[in-house]
């Protein structure tokens, strides 16, 4: 198998049922179950989805940006992401669930057609490598962490990677 090869699949486990996951717990397999609730809901661009599992004080942190806190903060983040973004998808290529603890990477794609981020919509198309990981508290997600690789994505449509610098 070639370094890359099990990574450039347009198969997401987001698509697999959630039985499937056989090796985790019946906690382990209803977090997962969340946390891929979330994550459909970018997928169909639909805001109200990802909230629907988000705790109401929880945070989603976009590494590139501040953390979007509660709801109310959380929806402005993706509304915004989702208006520059229309055609975003992330591939879930791989799992691991401890606990309350979800974590999941693979790749992010779409196409920047307004501005976010403070950058100019570009009509260019990034796929780019990510990696999420989401606490689990009292049946809701309370915090999710997306990384990124920004500075290929920043390249792949023309935004200049000196912004990422803090």
């Amino acid at each position: 198998m070639q370094t890359r090869d099990w990574l450039m699949t347009d198969h997401s486990l987001v698509d697999d049922p959630i039985e499937s996951f056989t090796d985790l717990n019946d906690e382990e397999r209803s977090n997962l179950a969340m946390v891929f609730t979330q994550l459909k809901g970018w997928v169909i661009q639909d805001v109200d989805q990802v909230l629907s599992v988000m705790a109401e004080d929880g945070v989603y942190y976009d590494i590139t940006g501040e953390p979007a806190v509660g709801h109310a903060g959380i929806r402005e983040f993706g509304d915004g992401w989702i208006e520059a973004v229309p055609d975003f998808t992330p591939y879930i290529e791989a799992v691991c669930v401890q606990g309350n603890k979800v974590c999941d990477m693979g790749r992010i794609r779409g196409t920047i057609t307004k501005p976010f981020y403070g950058n100019p919509g570009t009509g260019k198309k990034f796929d780019c490598q990510f990696f999420q990981a989401c606490f689990i508290e009292n049946g809701k997600i309370k915090y999710v962490r997306d990384h990124w690789n920004a500075a290929d994505m920043y390249n792949q449509v023309g935004w200049d990677t000196k912004s990422l610098q803090r």
